[in-house]
């Protein structure tokens, strides 16, 4: 099994992983990072135990699956990564020294999918000679760890919400995205019960907490009424 205490690597490790991985590309290749690499890039956090990608399609994926190889990384089986990790639904890759990339295709944890409007936030961080990495808006990652279950994402979306960011268009995102959920899943109600942990435990009282309460419960009454038709 992975260690579970594996060590944190600060900002000038994970640049010169994606100067590593320019060199070896053999052809053009946009990621977008997300995650604590984002937080630790922009100062929030002192260091990450692995970067989070999300990429647009199955062939972005396998070039870069093949690229971090030619850098030493080898791919983690499931039985090798605890339960939050696995159920991320990413391919993760580790190399010798416990530095982990997980790469997410078209969506993340199955529900969060990269829109247009993703993109038109995201920031270029990185542009090498083949590799262009952006990083998500803080609004983004902000209703990306609104909708995982994994403990420290609360205590990040805390240190997010403290550099004042545009709640409206986290909400905006939220309203999108839960449109288009194939399984029904209403993100509003997600959201809202994470910023109400998050006013409980960390005292930041989110704006549109009582929005997000108001189109749960409007959601919830309407898919009631559906099934007892």
């Amino acid at each position: 099994m992975i260690d579970p205490d594996r060590r944190n690597f600060a900002q000038e490790y994970i640049t010169k992983e994606l100067e590593r991985l320019d060199v070896v590309l053999s052809e053009e290749l946009s990621i977008y990072l997300l995650g604590g690499a984002v937080m630790t890039i922009a100062g929030l956090k002192p260091g990450t135990k692995d970067v989070d990608v999300i990429v647009e399609d199955e062939r972005v994926h396998d070039i870069l699956v093949a690229s971090l190889e030619k850098c030493g990384y080898h791919l983690l089986q499931p039985q090798h990564l605890s339960r939050p990790y696995n159920e991320l639904s990413a391919t993760a890759m580790e190399n010798l020294e416990g530095f982990r990339w997980e790469i997410f295709v078209k969506y993340v944890t199955k529900k969060l999918a990269l829109t247009n409007t993703i993109r038109l936030r995201a920031g270029k961080i990185f542009s090498g000679g083949k590799l262009t990495v952006s990083r998500l808006s803080n609004e983004d990652m902000f209703l990306m760890k609104g909708m995982t279950e994994r403990d420290r994402d609360l205590e990040d979306m805390a240190l997010i919400a403290r550099t004042g960011i545009d709640y409206e268009s986290v909400l905006n995102e939220c309203m999108q995205q839960s449109e288009k959920d194939q399984k029904g899943n209403i993100w509003e109600a997600s959201l809202y019960e994470k910023c109400e942990e998050l006013m409980e435990k960390y005292g930041v009282d989110v704006p549109i907490r009582k929005k997000l309460r108001k189109i749960s419960q409007d959601k919830i009454i309407k898919a009631r009424g559906k099934r007892s038709l």
